[in-house]
């Protein structure tokens, strides 16, 4: 039989004929009742069937592989002398079949394995992995960096034409490779050897001075020093003590690397400190890598340091070019007794709102009673220097609506809020922008504002996210405080001394801190009594401020439905859910997460909103897990105790998925 015809044969429609072929005739004999003619025939056929099948298969693939060895390269225009170019091809090479299927090796690929098993399992993970998905979108022509028996390769790949004719089985892959191992671990080297700069911040290293006195002091710089040189050990990293309560941490990155896999774990053992000190050690550490020089890095470093300590500390923020990792933050943030932050700010407060033309005032959409009550802080300031001020709010929402309608039934207040539009119309050469209660560009009521504005300040209490507004002429971020609406007191107090507040303004402000602390139970220091009794002097009536948290019947409706819909994770995290019907949808989350702490042994609660397409979660904590840090990695935000995210184009089962899985990453740590 002539080989080119059976290049030619086409098995599929051969095996189709045949199948009918046989479905008739038995079909015929079983009807003539000759039941072991049948079979005889079917069984001869199928022997026939089969035999073909097999003789076609190793005629073409026989031809297949003489035309693999036929093959001839073309160089500067000419072609490579003689037929046998591709068996003596100078390169690793194989030739697989457009399915994936091996069809021929040179030497030197075969040579490269030492069990020739492992040959066929590697080029079904390369068809696999790097070829299969290139083919299916017709990119014919790459280069892919591959590893396999110990060693790397830069793996260019080719479809080659066996012959003129346009058959399927005419085509074949072709793979040579380029050893580059050596190239590959002289980089890794390199990028091993690569300095990283950290910089290391005692946190509470003022409170337990005044708390304790020198000695002990003293006494936790040794114990500091023993805990860094066994942190440090066998890293030859440098560290050196800059001043009372600095460091600075000199180090490779491979080191870094193992730093990061171990969590940062010296965060955990300088908490362990006891040499008399009543209040905990601990730590912040920003680092920096991958700058364009040591002096960037340590830039970075100081940055990310800044950026540990604006989320309150007791963590370690690795800032790599752009992005930001984070380690620790799993304790309460440290209340920071000296108020001498507030004086400077209350000071530079004071100069970027008299040298405006006007302020305008926004907090983060969907605003809450704290958001309300701190940019009514700064309106007052802004009113007692004379200066223009309006508030951005789009629309109200339940939280806030019985404070705004007390607000705009006084004629003073009819005009204070503007939305969105009518605020990009005022925006000037000399416009301030006061951002409260964020520190997010994108959760604000207005982020488009931010573009055009000169100058902004930011004043928040929340833990700084990666996204944080970065060019301000101020920023007051203190994650210590119970509230904005404590922070703006404070700062208010330091700028005006003995100004008196509107007793509506605040009956704002006290009830902004009575919704982040619920009711003075989370996140209370000294100065957040200080400030409610400041509040309270200027005419608060603490029982009368209660009645704009009171829900309607309805909503405590709504609420008992989504407790009822509780599940619990390991008997102590509470996760319910909101559906497409709930009113209030917002509110009634946040009421409804707050209630669930209240069961027995529930740490944390995280309530699922279901918004037609998109997800919302609310979360709250009793300290002891920390949610802020579970939601930063879906996107939120928030404290320690009391975070929120929002997520886009996904489903409420997949969402509670993902939260699944960040919170048994979390408690695994």
């Amino acid at each position: 039989m002539n080989n080119k015809f059976i290049r030619k044969i086409n098995l599929l429609t051969v095996n189709s004929v045949l199948l009918f072929t046989v479905l008739v005739v038995c079909s015929y004999l079983m009807i003539l009742s000759e039941r072991y003619v049948a079979a005889l025939i079917l069984g001869i056929i199928a022997v026939v069937c089969a035999a073909l099948n097999i003789i076609v298969h190793w005629i073409k693939q026989r031809e297949r592989l003489k035309r693999i060895k036929l093959l001839t390269f073309y160089a500067e225009g000419n072609i490579h002398p003689g037929p046998g170019a591709i068996p003596f091809f100078r390169l690793p090479l194989v030739f697989l079949s457009a399915e994936g299927k091996f069809l021929w090796c040179n030497d030197l690929f075969r040579g490269i394995f030492r069990d020739q098993s492992d040959l066929q399992k590697v080029l079904r993970e390369l068809y696999i992995v790097h070829l299969r998905g290139k083919l299916e979108n017709q990119t014919l022509m790459l280069e892919t960096p591959v590893e396999f028996s110990d060693r790397n390769f830069l793996m260019m790949t080719n479809i080659v034409r066996l012959d003129q004719e346009h058959q399927e089985d005419n085509f074949a892959i072709m793979l040579y490779f380029s050893e580059n191992t050596e190239y590959v671990l002289l980089k890794e080297k390199y990028e091993s050897r690569q300095t990283a700069v950290a910089e290391i911040a005692v946190d509470s290293y003022q409170e337990i001075f005044q708390s304790n006195g020198e000695a002990v002091i003293n006494a936790i710089t040794v114990e500091l020093s023993k805990i860094f040189t066994k942190w440090l050990s066998g890293t030859n990293a440098v560290i050196k003590k800059l001043v009372q309560d600095r460091y600075i941490l000199i180090l490779e990155e491979a080191a870094l690397k193992r730093l990061e896999q171990e969590k940062f774990s010296v965060l955990n053992q300088v908490k362990r400190i006891s040499v008399g000190n009543r209040i905990p050690v601990t730590l912040s550490i920003g680092v920096g890598i991958h700058g364009d020089s040591v002096q960037a890095n340590y830039e970075a470093a100081s940055e990310a340091l800044e950026l540990a300590l604006s989320r309150g500390g007791d963590q370690a923020v690795v800032r790599d070019q752009n992005h930001d990792d984070y380690y620790g933050g799993s304790t309460m943030d440290m209340e920071t007794l000296s108020k001498v932050k507030s004086r400077i700010v209350a000071d530079l407060l004071k100069k970027e709102i008299q040298r405006s033309s006007r302020v305008l005032i926004m907090g983060h959409q969907i605003g809450d009673m704290d958001s309300l009550g701190a940019s009514l802080c700064v309106y007052r300031a802004c009113a007692f220097f004379g200066i223009e001020a309006k508030i951005i709010l789009n629309e109200g929402n339940p939280a806030i609506n019985g404070m705004l309608k007390r607000l705009q039934a006084i004629p003073e207040y009819a005009d204070l809020f503007i939305n969105t539009s009518y605020a990009l119309n005022l925006v000037d050469d000399d416009t301030l922008a006061v951002v409260v209660d964020t520190s997010r560009q994108n959760m604000t009521e207005c982020p488009k504002l931010l573009d055009y504005v000169p100058r902004v300040a930011v004043v928040d209490h929340h833990r700084k996210a990666a996204d944080y507004l970065k060019e301000t002429v101020l920023d007051y971020s203190e994650s210590y405080a119970s509230s904005t609406s404590e922070l703006l007191v404070e700062v208010l107090q330091y700028m005006i001394p003995h100004v008196a507040v509107p007793v509506v303004e605040a009956e704002a402000m006290y009830a902004g801190m009575l919704v982040d602390t619920k009711n003075f139970t989370f996140k209370t220091g000294t100065r957040t009594f200080q400030v409610a009794s400041y509040l309270k002097k200027q005419g608060v009536d603490t029982i009368g401020v209660r009645q704009y948290f009171q829900p309607d019947f309805e909503t405590y409706a709504e609420v008992s439905k989504v407790t009822a819909s509780v599940k619990l994770l390991q008997n102590r995290i509470a996760i319910a859910y909101c559906t497409k019907e709930t009113r209030n949808m917002k509110l009634v989350a946040a009421m409804a997460a707050d209630q669930l702490l209240n069961i027995a042994g529930v740490d944390a609660s995280f309530v699922l909103l279901d918004k037609n397409g998109d997800v919302g979660i609310s979360a709250r904590s009793l300290g002891e897990i920390n949610v802020q840090v579970i939601l930063e990695k879906m996107g939120g935000g928030g404290h320690l105790t009391a975070a929120a995210a929002s997520l886009e184009n996904i489903s409420v089962e997949f969402a509670e998925k993902e939260l699944l899985k960040h919170i048994v990453e979390y408690l695994e740590k």
